[in-house]
């Protein structure tokens, strides 16, 4: 009788267990420039569950790239997922913030036209599409542009926004060309008829473009938080 009842004991903590509600995962905001091929690692620690694994909800908010660390400097974010050189840039000018891990390394950037221009010397007089003025597309277009003997008062920039605001204002036929478009904005492109005039990769080899970033408030509040994103973020990575 005591083998039974003690069986029985058992089995009922076992059933409560199994239908006791399970805990909450812990939110995460984090912000990022407009979505593209570029933010795979999330898409994969998503899909393959290694945030449910950290028990993790990730909250993104997606915004123009130049806003991305100002929210994060706002607190406004718990991480921000941004150019490197937008982070650094904010370091330096007395910004208070850290980078927590890597994203994208390498810069699989390019410039690309209407189809009826041939080089970048043909985009003299004409406008074209970037993402802002301290965006490190911009000085590294102006630079080549410069050295090819066009200055910048040869043609008219446009800052539109991210990968997608650029692809649909040379898609519209608004530009003559787009700074940088992101995979898959630049296949697009490209299957669309438009030409290729500048592989950004071909000037700048060696760049850890994108980066976590946290403030250091949010450090200290959410360290642990923070190492078990990023655990599953290298989870995704490999």
């Amino acid at each position: 009788m005591m083998r039974t009842v003690t069986k029985l004991g058992i089995f009922m903590i076992a059933a409560l267990r199994l239908c006791a509600p399970a805990a909450a995962a812990d939110r995460l905001t984090l912000t990022s420039s407009n979505p593209t091929a570029l933010e795979m690692d999330q898409m994969v620690a998503r899909d393959r569950g290694f945030f449910a694994r950290e028990n993790i909800d990730l909250d993104v908010t997606y915004m123009t790239p130049d806003l991305v660390i100002k929210a994060l400097l706002a607190g406004t974010v718990d991480l921000a997922r941004s150019g490197t050189h937008f982070g650094v840039i904010a370091a330096a000018r007395g910004g208070e913030l850290k980078i927590v891990g890597g994203s994208n390394y390498g810069y699989p950037y390019q410039v690309i036209s209407q189809p009826q221009f041939k080089s970048l010397a043909d985009l003299k007089g004409q406008k074209i599409a970037g993402a802002t003025l301290a965006s490190i597309t911009t000085t590294i277009f102006k630079d080549v542009m410069a050295r090819q003997g066009v200055p910048p008062t040869a043609y008219t920039l446009l800052f539109v926004g991210g990968s997608p605001e650029r692809f649909q204002a040379v898609s519209s036929g608004q530009v003559a060309a787009s700074l940088a478009e992101a995979p898959p904005f630049n296949f697009r492109s490209i299957d669309a008829g438009r030409k290729v005039l500048l592989n950004y990769s071909d000037e700048i080899k060696n760049l850890q473009y994108t980066a976590y970033f946290a403030s250091n408030k949010s450090l200290a509040q959410n360290r642990p938080l923070l190492t078990r994103f990023m655990r599953a973020m290298g989870q995704a990575m490999r």
